[in-house]
C-alpha cells in the first residue's frame, strides 16, 4: 500500500497548530497578530484554505518562525538565521 504525500496545506495547517499551542496563542490572538480572521485561521489549520505568500509570512512572524518551516521546506522552527532574513525582507 502506497503512502500518500501530505499536501502543503496539510503541512502548513499542522505546523501552525503546533506552534500556536507551543507559543500559548489562542486562535483569536494569533489571527489578530497575523492580520486575518479567526475563520480564515481555522480553515488554514484544518487544511481547507490556501494563503497568499504575504499571509504565510505574517503567520511566520507572529509565530516567531520562518515561512520555510511553515511550508515544510525546513524542519527547524527556530532557525534564527532564516528568521532574520524573513524579517529583513518583509
Amino acid at each position: 500500500m502506497a503512502v500518500m504525500a501530505r499536501t502543503i496545506r496539510e503541512v502548513l495547517g499542522e505546523r501552525v497548530v503546533i506552534l500556536r499551542r507551543r507559543r500559548g496563542f489562542s486562535q483569536p490572538e494569533l489571527a489578530h497578530q497575523a492580520g486575518m480572521s479567526v475563520t480564515t485561521l481555522n480553515r488554514v489549520e484544518n487544511a481547507h484554505q490556501s494563503l497568499y505568500m504575504e499571509k504565510v509570512v505574517s503567520l511566520a512572524k507572529a509565530l516567531g518562525t520562518t515561512a520555510d518551516y511553515l511550508l515544510g521546506l525546513s524542519d527547524d522552527p527556530d532557525d534564527e538565521s532564516a528568521l532574520v532574513a524573513v524579517v529583513a525582507v518583509a
